[in-house]
């Protein structure tokens, strides 16, 4: 084989294995707010829930971060009616594990023909089992109308969020709130 196909083929065999590695970036949060309606939110409180249901542990933790993440940028939680409501959901669905998948190239060049056999292995973080939508909204408590709501697309490594998850989702759309402070 000519050296310069033998260095072509171990080029174009990194380059598959390389890009079989390659990770996506984080979606984008999604907000949509009605304009004038934030200033009238200044303490908060959860949306009812309907009786005899139990918290599960992913509401439990996404009320903590919520009111957490509020209360930093400025804003109180009410013991009893506030001025505006949250809520959450959490819509998931199972995704397939990736497999690894095996590629081959044929190529031309002056040196002649130029082979190359590409192998994609997922390696590095655990392969996600879970991907959803969770969003958040802000209803204000007077009108009994939705004024805020943030959403992001996101995997999970199961339907029920563990701490960092909830504490990840709830921050990168509570970063696009507004300030009190």
């Amino acid at each position: 084989m000519h050296p310069f196909s033998l260095r072509s083929s171990t080029m174009l065999l990194i380059a598959a294995m390389a890009a079989g590695c390659a990770s996506t970036a984080p979606a984008p949060v999604r907000v949509d707010t009605i304009e004038g309606a934030l200033p009238a939110c200044q303490t908060f409180t959860w949306n009812p829930v309907p009786t005899g249901d139990a918290a599960s542990l992913t509401d439990q933790r996404v009320r903590n971060v919520v009111m957490q993440t509020l209360e930093s940028k400025g804003y109180t939680q009410a013991a009893d009616k506030g001025d505006c409501r949250i809520a959450y959901s959490l819509r998931t669905h199972e995704v397939a594990q990736p497999k690894p998948r095996v590629g081959v190239g044929m190529g031309g060049g002056s040196g002649g023909t130029v082979g190359g056999v590409g192998i994609s292995l997922p390696i590095g973080k655990k392969p996600k089992a879970v991907n959803g939508t969770f969003t958040l909204d802000v209803i204000d408590s007077n009108k009994n109308a939705q004024v805020w709501s943030g959403s992001i697309d996101a995997g999970f490594d199961s339907a029920d969020l563990s701490d960092a998850e909830a504490k990840a989702a709830v921050e990168q759309i509570l970063a696009k709130y507004p300030d009190r402070k």
